[in-house]
């Protein structure tokens, strides 16, 4: 369908080497124009850590990255603490995302791992995220900070069963967010990554190598296997094709490999074999 869309605002264009599409690539540009906050969901090495720095230098931002799976004391993390200062006196030592969420230049917050969030952790965010009224209160000295006007939130985080401690967000929670949906690159497009990233290596191999990934993750999608093959391992992978490796050798040290603690190596092996 015919876009109409007009506005005073052109996105840059991606670096070329991202797992993105440029089409998404610009609602994401939009998205922080419009100082909303752009939730990346999918599956792992799918490339949203990759999407949300670029974008952060896209946009001119400074970029400051958090892993919400290990906020498990909310207060420190985001406010920070009190120290033994050198006389003997109790001084106050703010926190990384303090400085971030204060900062009066255009920044980027970027909240990984969100859906892993523990909920006394989520109850702080609730309204740092909120754009009315965005804050911390410091409970110690009664004062409360509010977010700098240019500083802007991106999050990432998985969802579904395959993913050990993940969880459902409270929605009101959700709400604060522009959920945007990334996935794996299509054959045709993974292997002009290949190519771009390790330009040693032949396009028909970057292609038989793509189309590996293909079979396993769609026998994943068809729960033949439980392990799903990312954009990240089949880029590790490429990386010994510009050695000389054989793509036989690179499938069986390197691709297989990432199934043999789930004990689907075997069926994964034979899935491939085609290839």
């Amino acid at each position: 369908m015919q876009s109409n869309r007009t506005t005073s605002f052109t996105p840059p264009k991606h670096s070329g080497d991202l797992c993105i599409p440029q089409q998404k690539w610009e609602f994401l540009c939009h998205t922080l124009f419009l100082k909303k906050y752009p939730f990346l969901l999918g599956p792992k090495g799918c490339g949203k850590s990759s999407v949300a720095m670029e974008l952060a230098v896209a946009m001119k931002m400074d970029y400051y990255a958090f892993d919400m799976g290990q906020a498990f004391k909310p207060k420190k993390m985001f406010l920070g603490g009190l120290v033994i200062g050198d006389e003997g006196k109790t001084v106050a030592v703010r926190s990384e995302f303090f400085t971030a969420f204060t900062a009066e230049r255009p920044t980027l917050i970027f909240l990984d791992e969100l859906t892993r969030i523990p909920m006394v952790a989520a109850n702080f965010l609730m309204t740092i995220l909120d754009r009315r009224q965005s804050y911390l209160y410091d409970e110690d000295s009664g004062i409360r900070y509010n977010k700098g006007e240019n500083v802007l939130f991106a999050a990432a985080g998985n969802t579904g069963f395959a993913y050990v401690s993940t969880q459902r967000l409270d929605s009101a929670f959700e709400d604060r967010f522009v959920k945007v949906q990334l996935d794996y690159l299509t054959p045709e497009e993974e292997a002009g990554l290949i190519v771009q990233r390790f330009p040693a290596v032949k396009r028909v191999v970057a292609q038989q190598l793509a189309d590996v990934a293909r079979l396993l993750r769609q026998a994943e999608q068809k729960e033949a296997l439980t392990v799903s093959l990312s954009t990240r391992q089949v880029l590790d992978a490429a990386a010994y094709l510009q050695l000389g490796y054989t793509l036989r050798e690179v499938v069986e040290e390197v691709i297989l490999t990432n199934y043999v603690i789930a004990g689907e190596q075997l069926v994964a092996r034979s899935l491939v074999q085609m290839i």
